[in-house]
């Protein structure tokens, strides 16, 4: 599956579901098949995202495909419930699931109990688009994130420095240290080549 989207899975007692990390598909251009020989195949447009044949039968009319930002999601009813697939695909590539867990239980209980973990994709996505942003600042608007985030984890002494030497000195001087800031006004002080001129 070279050059095609990450995927991963897990399963519940009655379905299976397959994620496929590719963003901003439209739903009705993402097309899943599958065929009585338990073969899927999922496409966008004429591109194959993912195929191959399953570990064990699924109602082959009852799935479900949803598409986000991030993401699309495949929710697969297993034909046999409670059946416990050991890999994605009937010849164990796909990998095994990222659940289900199995939580320990004492030899006197005899019910059996499973556990079924999710990634949380939503915040997957979020801090995905948070990384976009920050490479998408350059020049002022990066310097102007920087600074913010400084001010926003500063101590009182340091934003009152900030502060005062920015006012201060009409915009030339930045300072964190309160102890030198806060003994004398902050003289404006231009780059080299400027001159600084009142209107």
């Amino acid at each position: 599956m070279t050059g095609r989207p990450r995927h991963d899975w897990f399963q519940s007692d009655s379905d299976v579901v397959l994620t496929i990390l590719k963003r901003n598909v439209p739903l009705d251009d993402c097309h899943v098949e599958i065929s009585n020989e338990n073969k899927i195949t999922v496409k966008q447009g004429d591109e194959i995202l993912f195929e191959g044949t399953l570990f064990s039968e699924v109602k082959n009319n009852d799935f479900t495909v949803q598409c986000t930002t991030a993401k699309i999601e495949i929710r697969l009813p297993k034909l046999i419930r409670h059946q416990r697939w050991n890999s994605l695909l009937s010849d164990g590539q796909g990998g095994a699931p990222t659940a289900p867990i199995a939580i320990p239980i004492p030899a006197s209980s005899t019910p059996s109990i499973t556990a079924t973990t999710k990634k949380n994709w939503d915040a997957i996505e979020k801090e995905a688009l948070k990384a976009e942003e920050d490479e998408k600042l350059e020049g002022d608007a990066a310097v102007n994130k920087m600074f913010q985030k400084i001010y926003a984890d500063a101590s009182d002494d340091v934003r009152r420095a900030m502060m005062k030497s920015y006012s201060e000195s009409n915009g030339t001087v930045l300072s964190t240290n309160w102890n030198e800031i806060s003994k004398k006004k902050t003289e404006t002080q231009p780059p080299a080549c400027m001159e600084y001129k009142k209107f």
